[in-house]
């Protein structure tokens, strides 16, 4: 299969669509294995998860389950894929680009179609899952190897998911085969546990693992980091803070 060749004037009078949240940027990725490095970041909006300490439920919860009950209409707006190429490359924007959520991978055909002119560009793409929807044919193309990266953030069961809806197990070992990484969200040395059950019961090697403590907060960050830190020295995972939490807080497009 030939490398894409996706180029901006193609798409001009495409009728390709994304619901988007936010673009915002240049910031910092915050998180997981490009923590610290410049980027653009655009969030998508929809789940199919409701987890219950999510925090970007403006994305979503159109009913309060989270405690605000936000509007669709306000929160959410149809954008052309080449549009959001557009606002992605406006001025001198860094190499990573970080597509969030939301769950972007709802909207992955759309999303391929801007990923490949992305990479036309000479990006590279980090996209943040949940590992519930199955990557359909296009993203095991060889170039997207080496350009785009999925950060998998599996929901365990501090989440308040049911364990059927946010544990799909062939998704997450197809994953695997797509060089993916993991990000689990963790509380205590319970949601560890389970952690590390799914890791081995998948497959997932340890040093593709990333533990992020739960938290909306600075204090609940710091507080829960000596936990992680040694439930990582004990699996052989690594660890992530949350650096835009540290900084900010739980301010929106940061």
């Amino acid at each position: 299969m030939s490398e894409p060749t996706e180029t901006r004037a193609e798409y001009d009078f495409a009728e390709r669509w994304l619901t988007v949240s936010e673009l915002f940027g240049t910031t910092l990725q915050g998180e997981g294995l490009s923590q610290g490095m410049p980027a653009m970041f655009l969030r998508l909006g929809l789940c199919n998860l409701d987890c219950k300490w999510c925090d970007t439920p403006f994305t979503w919860d159109w009913t309060g389950k989270n405690g605000f009950a936000y509007s669709r209409a306000i929160e959410l707006r149809r954008m052309q894929v080449v549009e959001v190429y557009d606002r992605l490359r406006e001025g001198n924007p860094p190499e990573l680009i970080v597509v969030s959520g939301g769950e972007p991978m709802l909207q992955q055909r759309s999303l391929l179609q801007l990923v490949n002119l992305l990479i036309a560009a000479g990006h590279r793409i980090e996209i943040e899952t949940n590992g519930t929807v199955t990557p359909s044919f296009g993203w095991e193309h060889p170039c997207h190897a080496h350009q785009v990266l999925f950060n998998v953030s599996p929901k365990l069961t501090c989440s308040g998911v049911a364990a059927t809806d946010a544990i799909k197990r062939n998704v997450l070992r197809r994953m695997v085969e797509l060089g993916a990484v993991f990000k689990f969200v963790v509380q205590c040395n319970a949601d560890v546990a389970e952690a590390a059950a799914l890791v081995a019961t998948v497959g997932i090697p340890p040093a593709d693992v990333y533990l992020m403590p739960e938290g909306r907060s600075k204090h609940e960050i710091l507080a829960a980091l000596p936990t992680v830190f040694d439930a990582c020295i004990e699996h052989g995972f690594n660890l992530t803070p949350r650096l835009q939490v540290l900084a900010f807080g739980n301010e929106r497009g940061v």
